[in-house]
C-alpha cells in the first residue's frame, strides 16, 4: 500500500491543491439510488404551483357562489279522502236533474203554430178558418160590412152546447138538443130574406152571434129575451133593440127585425133551464 501525503484542506488552500490531494485510487461515493422520503418531499416542494383554488380566500368565495343543492324529495303515505255517503250523492244528482229538466222540457216542446185568424174569427171563437168564399153585397152596403159578413159565414151552422142556430131561409131555430122551432124575422118583402138584413125596421135579424139575457121589463106584456150582438152594433149594421119573442104582428110571424117564435114558450123554457145562452144567426141554404 503506498503512502499518502495529506495536505491540509481549508479555506486558505487553493483549488489545485485540493484536487491534487485526491488520488485516483480513492473510492468516490456514489449517489444513493434509494432516496429518503424527506429528500423527495424537499425536492418536490419547490415544484408545487399555487393555484387560485389553493388559496384560502379564493376557496371560500367559490364555495359561497356555488348554489346549495335542493333538498331531496321524500315519498310519504297520504290517506285517501273519505267517500261521500250514498244519500248525499243521491240528493246532489236529484238537484242536478231538477235543474236540467226544465231546459230539456223547453227544448222538447214545439213552438205553437202561428195564429193567422182575423180579429173577427178570434172574436167568434172560430178554430180553423174555412177557405175563402165569394161574397155579394147590396150597393148601399159599406165595404167594411163585407168583412164581417165573410167572417160570420165561417160560424158553425150546427147547434152545440149552449148555442142555438137560427136559419133565416129555413125559418127554423135549432136548439142544442136538436129540437127545431119555427121562427121568422123581417117585414113585408124583406121577411125571411137574408139579403135585406141591413134594412132597418124591415130586414130580418142580421147575421151574427148574440148573447141572450132576459129583458129588464116585459115587452108588450111578453117575457122577451134581449139579443146582444157580440162585437157591438157595428157588426150588425148599427141595428139595436133586437129581441126574441112570440108572434106580435099577425099570424105570419112578421117582425121589425126580432126573432119571433110560433112556440116561444119552449124557447124561453130552454133558456131558463140554462140550455141556451147564445143564438147564432146564419143565412142558410
Amino acid at each position: 500500500m503506498a503512502h499518502t501525503v495529506s495536505e491540509p484542506v481549508g479555506p486558505d488552500a487553493s483549488p489545485a491543491s485540493a484536487v491534487a490531494g485526491l488520488r485516483s485510487d480513492d473510492p468516490v461515493p456514489a449517489a444513493s439510488s434509494d432516496p429518503s422520503p424527506g429528500s423527495v418531499a424537499e425536492a418536490a416542494a419547490p415544484a408545487a404551483e399555487i393555484t387560485p383554488e389553493t388559496r384560502p380566500e379564493t376557496a371560500a368565495t367559490t364555495a359561497a357562489e356555488t348554489p346549495a343543492a335542493p333538498p331531496a324529495l321524500v315519498a310519504r303515505w297520504v290517506p285517501l279522502p273519505v267517500p261521500r255517503p250514498p244519500e248525499f250523492r243521491a240528493g246532489r244528482l236529484a238537484a242536478r236533474a231538477a235543474r236540467t229538466a226544465p231546459a230539456r222540457t223547453a227544448a222538447a216542446v214545439a213552438p205553437p203554430p202561428e195564429d193567422n185568424r182575423s180579429f173577427i174569427e178570434k172574436l167568434f171563437g172560430v178554430e180553423s178558418p174555412e177557405p175563402p168564399r165569394l161574397a155579394y153585397a147590396a150597393l148601399e152596403t159599406k165595404p167594411v160590412d163585407n168583412v164581417f159578413r165573410r167572417a160570420l159565414s165561417a160560424v158553425p151552422t150546427s147547434p152545440t152546447g149552449g148555442v142555438a142556430v137560427y136559419d133565416i131561409r129555413a125559418r127554423v131555430v135549432t136548439l142544442p138538443n136538436g129540437e127545431k122551432l119555427e121562427a121568422h124575422s123581417g117585414l113585408g118583402e124583406s121577411m125571411d130574406n137574408p139579403g135585406h138584413v141591413h134594412v132597418r125596421m124591415k130586414g130580418p135579424t142580421p147575421l151574427g152571434t148574440y148573447d141572450i139575457r132576459e129583458r129588464e121589463q116585459p115587452f108588450h106584456g111578453v117575457r122577451a129575451l134581449r139579443l146582444t150582438p157580440v162585437g157591438g152594433p157595428e157588426t150588425i149594421h148599427g141595428r139595436v133593440g133586437l129581441l126574441a119573442h112570440t108572434y106580435m104582428l099577425g099570424a105570419s110571424g112578421a117582425s121589425n127585425g126580432c126573432v119571433s117564435f110560433r112556440d116561444y114558450d119552449r124557447f124561453l123554457q130552454a133558456y131558463l133551464r140554462g140550455e141556451v145562452q147564445r143564438l147564432v144567426v146564419v143565412a142558410g141554404g
